[in-house]
């Protein structure tokens, strides 16, 4: 009985040290790479964005009264977010993005910012957003370029198209565009008699947005030297631009 035992044993630790052996055998196969085994690599394709926010963008616009007193009235938007695809060593500008909060906007006067939202101008309950996405952009010489695009406003979107001028910076971007935009062809087609349908629209990359303190009451016919297109200061900051590390 004591051979049989010692036999017995003897054959339990062979065949484990036999399995030992040969799982470690396995990992081995399994997780030895040769040297000189090459794994190809694709460059992923990387595109340079400009981030936009009040923080360092302005979109302001400036409206008129019909007749010979057009007592012009600023204002602007407080919140929006948008972006765009640059591409700073060949100094262009691909393409435009900016979706607006239309319930920010600001005016002068308080009692103008109320009835801008109401339905006689942006209806701002019913039309709570605008968004301009560009289509196309040309750049040109001497630091200008066009941008078209289709502007969402009140409800409509329509094509829209201006003039701009920009500059690559110091790892940043600097651009200023401004246009005459019909509001009458986005719906907006209520108090014509008394305020002009063309209204002026101007965006600023590199300027904070920084709404005028507002006055009160409404704006009437009084002390019309301190109402007129008040201006916030005109200095501008450069917008970084996120630029991967490819090294």
């Amino acid at each position: 009985m004591k051979l049989l035992s010692a036999a017995v044993m003897a054959l339990f630790l062979a065949l484990t040290s036999f399995n030992g052996i040969a799982h470690a055998q396995e990992t081995k196969n399994q997780t030895d790479v040769p040297q000189n085994t090459k794994v190809e690599t694709v460059p992923v394709p990387v595109q340079s964005v400009v981030l936009f926010s009040p923080a360092n963008t302005r979109i302001s616009f400036v409206g008129i009264h019909v007749g010979d007193d057009p007592k012009p009235r600023l204002g602007g938007f407080a919140e929006f977010q948008g972006h765009a695809i640059v591409d700073p060593a060949n100094n262009a500008i691909n393409s435009i993005a900016i979706d607006i909060k239309v319930d920010s906007v600001w005016s002068q006067f308080k009692k103008l910012t109320g009835h801008l939202k109401n339905a006689d101008f942006f209806d701002t309950a019913k039309f709570p957003s605008a968004r301009f996405v560009s289509s196309e952009i040309k750049m040109g010489d001497n630091g200008e370029c066009i941008v078209a695009g289709n502007l969402t406003l009140h409800g409509q979107t329509k094509p829209v198209k201006f003039a701009a001028k920009y500059q690559f910076k110091a790892g940043g971007l600097l651009l200023n565009g401004d246009f005459q935009l019909d509001r009458s062809q986005f719906g907006m087609n209520q108090m014509l008699s008394g305020v002009d349908k063309m209204v002026s629209v101007e965006i600023i990359v590199g300027q904070a947005t920084a709404p005028s303190k507002a006055q009160p009451g409404h704006g009437g016919d009084t002390k019309k030297e301190k109402q007129s297109n008040i201006e916030s200061p005109s200095t501008l900051r450069q917008v970084s631009i996120n630029l991967p590390n490819m090294e």
